[in-house]
Order: structure tokens, then sequence, then C-alpha cells
């Protein structure tokens, strides 16, 4: 916790610089004027040979920060350029250049786990999407492997309550992202079969009959998965039912402006979200 506290007041400077050069109101105003001028061929955009402005986004969570320009790589390369003399003169830090790289939004980038990149929709246009990457996938199906390796004298029930809190965390942390069905679905493969080898090798039993036993439907007409019974390892007569990620759906995205400080508000804010599916954000009112 300490380690995300010192880096918010470290780089609280380094937001307000971004704020007053490319993300308040007066700043995208005055680009708009700007980019305007240079297409309607006004005479002092032409006479001065004004250039095209870039338009920022910017996201940060404690160290780990995005900047999405849209405009050129020589741009973009200003701009991180620009980035790194604010923190390195002003703040007195250094800016990882090994880690900071510049890439375009069709080849996609990861921040924070996700994998952001921009995909052709059904419609046929492009549109930016979140997904899970390959990586993290298979790390977390390696995780899940290597508790299922050995760990016998566990108890089943145990050893799925614990299997059933790494997979609900996991898709609470990916519940925005698309395109995850796929992901999804093959880490339910593996936590099955490799949950249905650990009871053969506990109990020296057949995959076939423990299935028969304990392979079941939660709930009708829900997919079968272990529905196990038992005692925990304090003897409590329990049952755990397997969780799986399948069937999640995708959740909408609920966008609040950091409008002041959260944790001296007072009021309630009420968030709007939109009845339409494709809109990633909605409008907060304070």
């Amino acid at each position: 916790m300490i380690s995300p506290l010192l880096s918010n007041i470290m780089l609280n400077e380094f937001d307000q610089y971004l704020h007053a050069c490319y993300l308040s109101g007066k700043a995208r105003k005055d680009r708009w004027y700007w980019n305007h001028s240079i297409q309607q061929g006004r005479s002092t955009a032409v006479r001065e040979n004004w250039q095209w402005k870039p338009a920022v986004a910017y996201c940060r969570y404690a160290d780990d920060f995005v900047l999405i320009v849209k405009g050129t790589k020589a741009q973009a390369e200003a701009i991180r350029e620009e980035c790194r003399g604010v923190l390195e003169d002003s703040l007195k830090l250094r800016l990882n250049m090994d880690k900071t790289r510049i890439t375009h939004v069709n080849d996609g980038f990861i921040f924070l786990g996700h994998r952001i990149i921009s995909k052709r929709s059904r419609y046929g246009d492009m549109r930016v999407v979140s997904t899970i990457p390959k990586e993290k996938a298979r790390n977390f199906a390696a995780s899940l492997t290597a508790q299922l390796s050995g760990n016998y004298s566990e108890s089943k029930i145990d050893m799925v309550e614990m299997l059933n809190r790494k997979l609900k965390g996991w898709a609470a942390f990916y519940q925005f992202v698309d395109f995850k069905a796929r992901v999804f679905s093959y880490i339910d493969r593996v936590v099955f079969w490799k949950l249905a080898h650990w009871l053969a090798r506990k109990y020296r039993a057949g995959i076939a009959s423990l299935m028969r036993w304990w392979c079941k439907s939660p709930k009708p007409g829900q997919s079968k998965t272990w529905v196990l019974f038992g005692k925990t390892n304090h003897g409590k007569l329990s049952g755990e039912v397997l969780y799986r990620l399948v069937g999640q759906g995708k959740k909408l995205f609920r966008w609040r402006l950091p409008e002041g400080n959260p944790y001296l508000r007072t009021e309630a804010r009420n968030t709007y979200t939109s009845r339409f599916t494709e809109v990633a954000m909605a409008f907060t009112s304070v």
C-alpha cells in the first residue's frame, strides 16, 4: 500500500503538468482552434506554417502510466521526451526507457494486465478493445496446475474452495474485457481435467467413476461441473461447486470522473449507464 501512495504523491505534479498542457478544457479548446485554423487555411496559420497539434489521453495507476497520442510517431516521440524532461528535471525521477516504448494501437500494447488493441468490429469499423494477454492466461493456468500438483492430503472441499477464490478473482479482474469466451473456456478445461486427475490420484479411482459420482449440473440448465460434498480440513461438513468462468459475460464499465477527493466525498453520486451495449462509458452527475 505504501508504494502506490508514494507514487501518487510524487507524480501529482506530473499529473497537473499533463492536465495543463493537454487534458484541461482550455488546452483541448486551444488545440481544436489551432487545428481548425489549419483546416480552414487561415492566413495566420499559413503564414506562420502552423503544424497540426496531436490529441493526448492519459491514464496512470501508481507508477504505471500510458499516454495515447492521436498524431504522428514523431509527435509521440516528442511528447515522450517532454515527459522525460519533466520527470527528470523537475521531479528528479528516472523514466525507465527499457519499458517505455511507442507502438501503434493496431499492434496493441499491454497496460495493467490488459491488452489494448484496435480491431475490426462485426459492423466493419475499427474500434479499440481490451483483451486478455495470452501470457497472462498461460501463467494463470500454470498457477492453477501447480496448485493441483500434489497436495493430496488436502481436503477436496478446501481445494475447490481455494480454486474458486482464484477463479472468481480472475473473472472480476477481467470483467470488462472483450473477446474473453475462448480464454475462459481454455481455463475451465485446464482446471476441470486437472482437478479430475487430482481427485483420481487422491482417491485411487478412475476418472470415469468419479465423474459419475461428482460431475453434475449444479442447477437445471447449467453445464456440468464438479459438485463435491465432504469434510473440510477442520472436520466441518460442507459442499463446494467448482466455479466456471464460461458464462461470465462482459460487464458495462461505469465511468466516473475524478472530481475532487473520493475519500472526502459526503454526498452519494448517481452514475448513469447506457442501455446501448456498444457504449463503453457513461456520464456521472455530482
